[in-house]
């Protein structure tokens, strides 16, 4: 009779564990849906700097070329970034990502839930390390674009009213486009210039005139091509002579000369203006000017009684008998002169007893 129970006892507790097992079976399979093996793979942290998150909750899917790589783990709010999104991302999908890769929070079908998807960034840049930081962006929203939308419907609509008025102004008369729409004169002016135009076009082609061979005649464009040519072969040459053209052009003693008798005529007349010198005087006392005026003056007429004729110094000049004279004493003195030097004691005689 024992043996009986202990043998329905012991088939009790095996029905027991065999249900037990199966219940945390089905438990697991619920729970982790499938993803066992990637839960226990290895993860690597990012960090996503971003200033709006928009919606993204803890936990939501990272993507990496549509396929799902990691979980958001966290988001704190920064001071200086505003919103920091930790990724917990699969160690292998690491080898994908560069240092200029970008997440970008996106939604994800008509519920709205939101996921990370990051880019692979480009291949000349370093490979992404656990832990680093990279740019995060925002995906337009629809909202977004619903606003943008109806504020370009507003803006549209003032142009509508606008232009509106514009019209209802035309119909009515108003204005330089009503004008040009209802008056005839301005078509009639138009058809007269157009004309005018045609005649003075028809003019220079069959004329002679200076606009048409302006127009024509080569001989202007060709007479500057060559002045231009000989432009260019005198800069050549000055380029490469060591001419007086060149030196004035780059070396600068001539300038530095110029500039320093500049300020030594700026010095002088500085101390010609400032100080008490004769020329100070010459330049601003009027007396000298009347001294010599009058001197100039009583030359004059000294000059012209001498040239009349008019005393000694004009007898002298006119007189040709007094000039023979003159002559004649002057060449008879050099004679008695030079037989002085030759015979002295002809005329000096000296004598002490």
């Amino acid at each position: 009779m024992f043996e009986i129970k202990k043998q329905l006892m012991w088939s009790k507790l095996r029905v027991g564990l065999v249900i037990t097992i199966a219940l945390l079976i089905i438990f697991l399979t619920i729970f982790f849906a499938g993803n066992i093996a990637e839960i226990l793979s290895p993860k690597s942290e990012l960090k996503v700097q971003i200033q709006d998150v928009g919606g993204l909750r803890r936990g939501a899917p990272v993507w990496v070329s549509g396929i799902e790589v990691g979980s958001v783990k966290s988001i704190t709010l920064n001071p200086v970034c505003g919103t920091v999104v930790t990724l917990s991302v699969d160690r292998k999908a690491l080898e994908f990502l560069r240092k200029d890769s970008e997440a970008t929070i996106m939604t994800m079908g008509l519920l709205g839930d939101k996921y990370v998807e990051l880019s692979n960034g480009t291949p000349q840049a370093e490979p992404i390390k656990p832990g680093d930081m990279i740019k995060g962006i925002n995906q337009i929203e629809l909202q977004d674009v619903m606003e943008t939308s109806a504020a370009s419907i507003k803006k549209m609509s003032e142009f509508i009213g606008k232009l509106e008025g514009i019209v209802e102004k035309i119909e009515s008369g108003k204005g330089t486009v009503s004008k040009f729409l209802t008056d005839p004169e301005i078509y009639n002016n138009l058809k007269e210039t157009t004309k005018t135009l045609s005649v003075i076009i028809k003019d220079l082609k069959t004329g002679q005139g200076t606009i048409k061979m302006l127009i024509e005649d080569p001989s202007l464009y060709n007479k500057m091509l060559a002045a231009a040519s000989s432009m260019e072969e005198l800069s050549r040459t000055i380029n490469t002579s060591s001419g007086t053209i060149r030196k004035l052009v780059e070396d600068p003693t001539l300038y530095n000369k110029m500039l320093a008798a500049s300020l030594s005529i700026e010095e002088f007349s500085k101390k010609l203006t400032q100080g008490d010198g004769t020329l100070k005087r010459l330049a601003e006392d009027p007396d000298l000017y009347e001294n010599l005026n009058s001197a100039s003056k009583r030359l004059s007429s000294i000059l012209e009684k001498i040239d009349a004729g008019e005393g000694v110094a004009g007898s002298m000049i006119k007189d040709e008998e007094l000039a023979i004279e003159l002559r004649e004493t002057i060449r008879e003195l050099k004679k008695l002169t030079g037989d002085i030097k030759e015979h002295p004691r002809k005329y000096f005689r000296f004598s002490i007893f």
